[in-house]
Parts: structure tokens; sequence; C-alpha cells
């Protein structure tokens, strides 16, 4: 029996309103393609669905158009939800809750320790919880879930506190399991974690990443699917094409005095051909008043009207003493003015680039 898993998809995320928000949609029809040529007997969707907890209508349809696909093909699916799909408040309805009519679906949001058991296997599920310590005493339950003589797979979402795990790390869980407390998984013939972007497999747990890069420190990352067999109980992985992502880096314009110049030094730097329908970003560092004041917005975008999303900083020089004034030009102002108002507090400089981006992506789902 196979089981294909899949996670992390985040439709809906902050880069709604831009060219970027349609390749979420798009591999994630290719994902839901891909399961239909496989034909497994069931499917994980394991947390983070929707990027957030009121997902737009666009991502909506999309999500229930193609799970439709699953459902007349007959395909089991399990969808579990996590802090990205989450209210925050109790009263509030669940977006999951518009599976619940799916008869081929099993959908969980409900903050306990749950069992189902599809085909013979015992499915064990632990949804989100916002309260860490409540997470960790249903956690503590889930071997008074395990079923001897039968297939048992785990389902959950969070991070790992130690050392052989940190290079998998690319944003805050909010529960962090240590090695100790994993043992109590060692029972379980696959587990079916989520959250981390980049995928991998350690024993018997597995990531498989997402479906997407959220961000440009996931730009090496490939994009991947499991599919576990529990007959063998090997598990393969496959990659998915995404699109390219190109850093450019930071460019020093303190000898830079007009845009022409500066365009000049990018075409001897850049071969424009690699841009093209990829997502590029750049920086452009030291810049003079004289530069920021004069500076040709079109013929900038021109050189690079071949990419598919382009995103650029520019930052101005201040002093000799290289103090900073940021000033964006891409989807991420917020983030720039949410960043220039922590810093006069002393917390904002003991935390860590992941605890500053979790901060930046819950204010600015608030704000929404």
């Amino acid at each position: 029996m196979q089981i294909f898993h899949f996670s992390d998809t985040h439709l809906w995320i902050w880069l709604e309103n831009t060219p970027r928000e349609s390749d979420f949609y798009k591999n994630f029809e290719t994902t839901i393609n891909q399961i239909l040529q496989n034909k497994p007997d069931i499917v994980i969707h394991s947390w983070d669905l929707f990027h957030t907890s009121k997902p737009s209508n666009k991502a909506i349809s999309v999500v229930v158009e193609n799970f439709l696909k699953l459902e007349k093909a007959g395909i089991k699916v399990i969808v579990i939800a996590w802090n990205h799909d989450t209210p925050r408040l109790s009263v509030t309805t669940h977006p999951f809750e518009i599976f619940q009519s799916m008869e081929w679906f099993s959908i969980f949001f409900e903050p306990k320790i749950q069992s189902t058991e599809i085909k013979n296997i015992n499915f064990v599920v632990l949804p989100h919880i916002h309260d860490e310590v409540v997470f960790k005493q249903e956690f503590a339950k889930v071997h008074s879930q395990i079923q001897e003589w039968k297939t048992n797979i785990f389902i959950s979402h969070f991070g790992i506190s130690a050392v052989e795990y940190d290079e998998y790390t690319d944003e805050i869980s909010g529960v962090n399991i240590t090695l100790d407390e994993l043992k109590i998984l060692k029972q379980f013939d696959y587990v079916a974690l989520w959250h981390y972007h980049k995928q991998f497999c350690i024993g018997k747990i597995c990531y498989p990443g997402s479906i997407e890069h959220t961000s440009f420190n996931q730009k090496d990352y490939k994009i991947w699917y499991n599919i576990f067999d529990t007959d063998t109980k090997k598990v393969e992985s496959f990659q998915l094409e995404t699109r390219k992502m190109i850093d450019l880096g930071i460019i020093d314009c303190w000898e830079i005095f007009t845009t022409q110049d500066l365009l000049l030094f990018l075409e001897k730097k850049i071969d424009k051909n690699i841009l093209k329908q990829a997502i590029v970003k750049i920086v452009l560092e030291n810049m003079s008043t004289k530069l920021l004041l004069e500076f040709d917005e079109k013929q900038f975008f021109d050189f690079f009207q071949n990419a598919f999303y382009f995103e650029y900083k520019k930052i101005k020089f201040i002093s000799e003493k290289h103090s900073w004034t940021h000033i964006s030009e891409s989807s991420n102002i917020i983030f720039d003015n949410f960043e220039n108002f922590f810093q006069s507090y002393p917390f904002w400089s003991d935390i860590n680039e992941n605890q500053k981006q979790e901060i930046k992506n819950e204010l600015t789902n608030f704000l929404k």
C-alpha cells in the first residue's frame, strides 16, 4: 500500500496580489496531478495548507477544485491543521470546515490527540495547539493510540531541538520537541511531519519540505513529495520543478552617480538571459542622495523586464560611520518599518533572524 505525503503549501501567502502568488497555486495543482498519476491508496497533507486562517476566495477555490479531483478518483485524504491554518480565537470558524462534507476526506483541526483507521492503517494525529504545554501533554498520550499488529503512522507538526536537525531549520516552530521526547515515536512505522521547508528523512521521521519557496532563504531548496510503502517500509522522495530564484546580492553604489552608470555596471556583471522568468532580488547599497533623487525607476525596471518577479531595496549612505536608512521598493516595506520600530527595543538584538521573521509574519497577518 502506498501513502503519498506532501506538506506546507502555504496558499495565499503574504505575496498575494503579486505574480508570485500564482506559483503556489501552480505547484499545488502540479502536486495534485502527481497524486492522480501515482494513484496512491492514501494521501497525507501535513499542515499549513493555507498561510492564514482567513484565506482568500481564490485560495479556497483552488484547494476545493483540486481536492474534488481526489474525491472523484476515490483517493482517501488526510488533512491536518497547524498554526497558519488555525484561528487564534476558538469562536472563529475554522477554514477546514469547508472540507467536512467530502466523503473521502479525514479532516483534523481539534486541539487534541486523535486517531483514525483507514484501510487497516492506524493514523495517530496531533493538530496544532497554541499552548506548548498543552501540546506536550497531548503528545505524551501518543503511545496509548498505537495499535499492535497494524501499520502505525504518526502525523504532526513541530520543530526538533537538537543539533542533528539544525541544518534543516528555516523558521520557528512555536513548539519544539527534544530528542528524548521523540523516543515516544519509535514504535511508529512512519512519522509524517512538516514545518521545515527543507526535505529530509532521518530514520522514520520524514519532512517532505514545502511545495514552493516562501523566501530567498530557501532559494537553493529542492521541492519534494514523499511516497511511503507500507509493505516494504521504504520512503521514496520525488522532486518537482519550480521557478529559479536568483539573489543578485548587494551592489555597492558609492561610486555610481547616475542610473545609466548603474545599468552599465549591471550589464557587465549580470547575464540577462539567466533572469528570464526567474524570481530576482537585488540590494543597492551606499546610494548617494543625488543618485536617490535622480534615480530613473523606469530604466531600472526595464533592465529586469524579463524576470517573472522582481524586488529590490535601496539603501542610502548616511555617514562615514555606516549608519543606514532602508528604503524598500518591494512587497516587504511593512517588514522594514517593523524592523526600524523594534530596533529601539533591547530584546530585538538578542533574538535570531528566524524569530524576527516569525514576529514580522505574525504582525503582517494581524494587519490583514
